[in-house]
């Protein structure tokens, strides 16, 4: 929301110094010529900042294929090992699963979020996804290890 905010400050002074070069030249603008144009940058921002969610989403839905996939793997990895390593793994990967259930859940509350609330949600993704990662890369030391 805050991009939003700059965003549309940004085109609203772009169009007020636009409007008042205008006046030099002597012609007359009317409140509905700057309406028209305020809509016009409205529009534009909206558009602008639906991309980047958009974007956002996307790169989102790739991360979770490749995660659904690395977890598969190390599930299977996790299969053939046995005794006191396996239970250890397969809390580790339980723990991994549910925080990829948590991050989908994240997501689909971004999609339907609006203003402030998306960027909240954002943070919160982009935190969950970093502690996915880090508890893939500890997955995987430990199964160095064996």
């Amino acid at each position: 929301m805050k991009t939003i905010a700059k965003l549309f400050t940004i085109a609203t002074a772009s169009l007020l110094i636009v409007a008042c070069a205008g006046q030099e030249q002597k012609k007359d603008t009317t409140k509905e010529d700057v309406k028209k144009e305020i809509n016009e940058a409205a529009t534009t921002t909206k558009d602008f900042i639906e991309g980047e969610f958009d974007e956002f989403i996307n790169n989102f839905e790739n991360f979770t294929a490749k995660t659904e996939e690395n977890i598969a793997s190390m599930r299977n990895k996790a299969d053939n090992i046995e005794g006191e390593l396996k239970a250890k793994l397969d809390n580790k990967l339980n723990d991994i699963e549910q925080t990829s259930e948590q991050l989908c859940n994240k997501v689909d509350e971004f999609k339907d979020a609006a203003g402030d609330k998306k960027d909240e949600l954002k943070a919160e993704i982009e935190s969950l996804k970093t502690a996915l990662d880090e508890s893939i890369k500890a997955f995987n030391e430990e199964m160095e290890k064996e």
